[in-house]
């Protein structure tokens, strides 16, 4: 049997979401943490708005010139790339919404998570 029969494109991009959402965390959690650093500069993660503007779109017609340049269907390279840009001196309230935001989406991404597979579970026991 498949497993994209079983767990279709949508728990994968469940799982990749997650995954950045974890990154997210410690780059946030790192900003916190040195918020009373003397020259540190904040961080956030430098892919986030592209990715999800591609996950949003169904189709890319995008080119590549170089064979360094990451395929625009293959969202996973370009987690595997993750960097962190710097955006200026850190702002505790900024930091604290972004942390709520994500610990949201996580938590919403989760509750969607359990649901497909208690979805899949009543599937494979005939609905009962």
């Amino acid at each position: 049997m498949n497993s994209n029969k079983v767990f279709d494109h949508t728990i994968g991009l469940m799982q990749d979401r997650l995954s950045l959402n974890s990154l997210n965390q410690k780059v946030i959690s790192s900003n916190l943490a040195n918020i009373n650093t003397p020259a540190y500069v904040s961080k956030e993660l430098s892919f986030e708005q592209t990715l999800r503007d591609c996950l949003d779109r169904s189709s890319l017609h995008l080119a590549t010139s170089s064979e360094n340049h990451l395929a625009p269907s293959d969202p996973r390279s370009a987690m595997a790339s993750v960097t962190a840009e710097e955006t200026g001196d850190v702002d505790l309230e900024l930091e604290m919404m972004k942390l709520s935001r994500n610990s949201i989406e996580y938590q919403f991404i989760t509750t969607m998570l359990n649901k497909k597979f208690t979805l899949l579970k009543q599937a494979i026991e005939g609905g009962q």
